[in-house]
């Protein structure tokens, strides 16, 4: 478990994580203590507000992140773009893009349509 430290602790994929865990389409912002709770849920990270408010700062910075509304209670922030995907999954995404381009992919009507005949 990571301990409340200093902001280099907490990535900026932890945070993108958290994002992609918790945001939704119909409600992509979060506050930091959403974020918090996030972190400690899912990966088992736990930093104080304040370390997840100057990461969330530095990757505004970075366009990773925006924010909106004023003071620090009341800010909620949403992700720009995505975490990274890890190695094997990014190997799995690499190894079915190969497979379609090679036609050896079924279109799911296809499947359907073998289905109810």
């Amino acid at each position: 478990m990571m301990s409340t430290g200093a902001t280099a602790e907490l990535t900026e994929q932890d945070v993108l994580k958290a994002f992609d865990y918790e945001a939704t389409v119909e409600d992509p912002m979060l506050t930091v203590a959403e974020i918090a709770d996030a972190l400690a849920k899912h990966f088992d990270i736990e930093v104080g507000n304040e370390v997840i408010r100057c990461r969330l700062r530095a990757m505004e910075s970075d366009e990773l992140v925006a924010s909106e509304g004023a003071g620090d209670s009341t800010i909620k922030w949403t992700a720009l773009v995505a975490p990274r995907l890890s190695d094997e999954v990014l190997a799995d995404a690499e190894a079915a893009e190969g497979e379609f381009e090679r036609g050896e992919t079924v279109s799911l009507d296809e499947l359907t349509d073998d289905l109810k005949d």
